[in-house]
């Protein structure tokens, strides 16, 4: 199983977790072909709207994909993003990432740079530590 932080508005990602799906940087095939069923990814929102709206930078949406399918779907006349079936976990609470300690993909102050792919593996240990975050208290 690899881990994944996926950038996206969280008006995008909302529209993700009520219909299932993900789809990644505008749409493209490549970054979800380097997926297979089992991966988990963690939606990281620096903004509430694409472009502009308020500044979040938090981690607000956990899933799983659940097959190892690629397909595209007619957005609108035009657009035919990429995208993968995933099941999201109801229970995850967001998270300021800030305030996740120990995490190793943001030890470097330019991991911005990283941020800017728009999708990319992080190591287990990371997922551990997002996972513990997001988790609601019992």
């Amino acid at each position: 199983m690899k881990h994944w932080i996926a950038v996206i508005s969280r008006a995008h990602a909302r529209i993700a977790a009520d219909s299932g799906f993900l789809q990644v940087c505008h749409g493209k095939a490549g970054p979800l072909r380097r997926t297979s069923a089992g991966d988990e990814v963690f939606i990281y929102c620096p903004r509430s709207e694409m472009g502009g709206g308020d500044v979040l930078k938090t981690v607000e949406f956990h899933c799983v994909f659940n097959n190892d399918d690629v397909y595209q779907v007619e957005q609108f006349p035009g657009f035919t993003p990429h995208r993968k079936d995933v099941v999201f976990n109801r229970h995850a609470r967001p998270v300021v990432l800030k305030e996740v300690e120990g995490l190793v993909f943001t030890a470097d102050s330019h991991w911005g740079m990283l941020a800017r792919r728009g999708f990319f593996e992080i190591g287990p240990h990371d997922a551990y530590l997002l996972r513990e975050a997001m988790r609601e208290a019992e």
